[in-house]
């Protein structure tokens, strides 16, 4: 479902029930899912014809950065390069420049935090912007086995505690599968 959504933004329920052959209100449970996730959003289709359109749906940022970008490849083959025309040494010293760059960095963007949570809040910022909130016991697992709503509702409570301004997207979940449940939490961009 992920991988139509990301080469067909705007895909309706029926098209996808078609092409995963499900009905459309199991296309529709999963969306849901998806959605309280934070991975897929709908979008309002441009008008054709007459009637109501269909809404259609599409990958949200979130749910874009579980593909693959082959960045890693790419950095990969610039050290092997460097490995080969200038030594294990040359990529020792690259690597040492730049902790040296982010060390300043760092340091600079710290300098006014007092005390250990206040570093690992501004250390959470300036490598990605966010905090992972981890939940280590569900209180909630049998209930949840039953009532899959309880788990969208408390992805809404923090959602509406954090506010607005927030973003709070569940990254792990134990009725997935996972050990636990994950919250990523970050300050939404201006843009969104």
């Amino acid at each position: 479902m992920l991988l139509l959504l990301r080469k067909r933004p705007g895909i309706t329920v029926a098209e996808l029930a078609q092409e995963l052959q499900l009905t459309g209100m199991g296309v529709r449970r999963h969306l849901d899912a998806l959605a309280s996730d934070g991975l897929v959003e709908t979008v309002t289709p441009a008008r054709r014809g007459l009637g109501r359109p269909a809404s259609g749906w599409r990958l949200t940022a979130t749910g874009l950065e579980l593909f693959p970008r082959r960045y890693d490849t790419f950095a990969l083959d610039v050290l092997e390069d460097l490995t080969e025309h200038g030594g294990p040494e040359a990529v020792d010293a690259v690597f040492d420049r730049r902790g040296d760059k982010l060390v300043a960095e760092y340091e600079e963007a710290l300098a006014g935090c007092r005390g250990l949570q206040e570093r690992v809040e501004g250390l959470a910022q300036i490598r990605d912007g966010e905090l992972v909130l981890t939940e280590n016991n569900c209180a909630v697992h049998k209930v949840a086995e039953s009532y899959p709503a309880v788990c969208a509702m408390e992805l809404d409570l923090l959602r509406r505690v954090m506010g607005d301004d927030v973003e709070v997207t569940r990254i792990a979940h134990t009725m997935a599968g996972d050990a636990v449940c994950s919250y990523r939490i970050r300050k939404r961009s201006a843009s969104e």
